[in-house]
């Protein structure tokens, strides 16, 4: 089918107003956010407003075997929403609305083109006393895409990861067809995915590649009137992180757990990136800090929870502080986004802490992110610093513990600037260099791997694993038209 043909039909299914191959329109579309992989090429851009839709746009890319890209805010880290491989990108951000809030299940049904800030302050205005867990990602950034590759949230603590908060899913597959998964595939309860069997695993951790998620249910957590956010320093990481361990699994009503290094705290609030001090440890700075957040029910129950809390880390000579009151140390001009957790805002910890990522920096990152043990954070890090260090870039080390304690993430960020290609390329082997090191510790993961690592995780995995998945891929996805050339692909 010709170009002005096949704009022609996708004008039937969505309005001539929906679709475009105009380049002025579709080179919005064939890079992300931050444009560390190759750039890809757009031919069509088309933003459904219905799942029907969406079912009708499949079908006739199906049948005439075209690659169709998902894309909801082209702020997805990674270059998951890259057109690799030309062909039409589906914007989702028509369908952006919050179709039903259970209070009673605690749980949301949102559209598949969602952003977090639609989220939040949907939920803000309308059931304010319920929070969906949220990443430190820009606010524009996708709900659904970051529960589909396992996003870190702020109530991972108590919830995991973005994956765990998935209740049920509405996908059109490669083939067209439309499938429900979990409790509303039976009812119109969207309460969870027990207790048949777990489809939602057929789209998680596929990025794209298995259907396009048009509704979702996420678990949302009640906001307990008693809260402190605490933000902990300790000289090294040696100290302070044998600290968040022993909180983790101290039972306190900690809803998330966060460690981070001086190389990404001052990246939030030092915008100029030669002020950055590439070796923290050698100038005798603090390099570790650690984010605590508890809440309760009744105020006697949060005092004891502080005071725990407190008392643990004493155990470490830590002091931990209220955020607001550390706010309070740094200078005005220097507080950066950390504004948002200044006393004038409540002074909790912000949803979206990603000034890593900074325009006056060139406006270009990447990461090695991994889930891997609690006891590999330590190792993680001195691997992934004494690389940074070789390539002067200040190391930015970012972990969250997970789910009670039970596992983490663990990853380094490198910044560069996005038009310069030596910068980028010289980015990219310091994050080369250090996937080969971390690769040494057992049960390390990575999550959202760039296409050099793709065929890494492919060799560690069991033979038989691999062809499992190949023919999973190839049942819902029969002509390899979902983005096509990201994650592991049909034969």
């Amino acid at each position: 089918m010709n170009s002005s043909k096949l704009v022609s039909e996708l004008e039937k299914i969505v309005g001539d107003n929906y679709v475009s191959e105009e380049p002025e329109i579709t080179f919005l579309y064939h890079y992300d956010f931050i444009t560390a992989e190759p750039e890809g090429k757009c031919d069509i851009a088309i933003m459904p407003g219905s799942a029907e839709e969406v079912q009708e746009i499949v079908k006739i890319a199906n049948k005439n075997k075209i690659p169709l890209v998902p894309w909801v805010s082209g702020i997805n880290f990674g270059s998951i929403a890259t057109p690799r491989r030309g062909g039409i990108v589906v914007d989702m951000r028509r369908l952006n609305k919050v179709l039903e809030v259970n209070e009673d299940d605690m749980y949301a049904v949102i559209e598949g083109g969602i952003t977090w800030a639609d989220l939040k302050g949907y939920l803000d205005a309308h059931h304010p006393d319920l929070k969906a867990g949220v990443t430190w990602s820009p606010p524009g950034t996708g709900v659904v895409p970051s529960c589909l590759c396992y996003g870190m949230f702020d109530l991972g603590m108590i919830g995991g990861t973005g994956a765990e908060f998935i209740n049920g899913l509405e996908v059109v597959l490669g083939s067209g067809e439309l499938v429900k998964v979990g409790s509303c595939a039976l009812s119109n309860l969207w309460y969870g995915r027990q207790p048949l069997p777990d489809l939602a695993g057929l789209f998680i951790g596929w990025e794209g590649t298995t259907g396009i998620v048009t509704k979702m249910a996420i678990k949302l957590w009640p906001k307990l009137p008693f809260r402190t956010d605490y933000i902990s320093m300790a000289q090294t990481m040696e100290e302070g992180v044998p600290m968040m361990l022993k909180l983790s699994k101290a039972g306190l009503g900690i809803i998330d757990l966060c460690i981070i290094n001086l190389g990404w705290a001052q990246s939030l609030f030092c915008f100029d990136s030669k002020n950055l001090a590439i070796d923290p440890i050698e100038l005798g700075l603090a390099d570790f800090f650690g984010i605590i957040t508890t809440q309760a029910y009744t105020e006697e129950q949060h005092n004891a929870q502080c005071k725990a809390i407190e008392e643990i880390c004493s155990e470490f000579n830590v002091t931990p502080l209220t955020a607001d009151i550390q706010v309070k140390n740094f200078p005005e001009n220097l507080l950066g986004i950390m504004h948002h957790i200044s006393p004038s805002t409540g002074g909790q910890t912000p949803i979206h802490f990603w000034g890593c990522w900074n325009f006056s920096r060139g406006g270009g990152g990447e990461w090695i992110g991994s889930y891997c043990s609690t006891r590999n954070i330590l190792k993680y890090y001195q691997l992934s610093r004494k690389v940074c260090i070789k390539y002067d870039n200040p190391p930015q080390f970012y972990s969250r513990l997970m789910m009670g304690g039970h596992y983490c993430v663990a990853r380094t960020n490198i910044n560069f600037n996005k038009n310069d290609p030596e910068e980028i390329q010289k980015a990219r082997d310091c994050l080369k260099e250090i996937h080969e090191a971390v690769q040494n510790i057992d049960g390390v993961v990575m999550y959202k791997p760039p296409t050099w690592a793709v065929e890494h995780n492919k060799n560690k995995t069991l033979p038989a694993t691999n062809t499992l998945i190949k023919k999973i891929k190839k049942l819902l996805d029969p002509n390899d038209i979902m983005n096509p050339g990201q994650g592991i692909e049909g034969e």
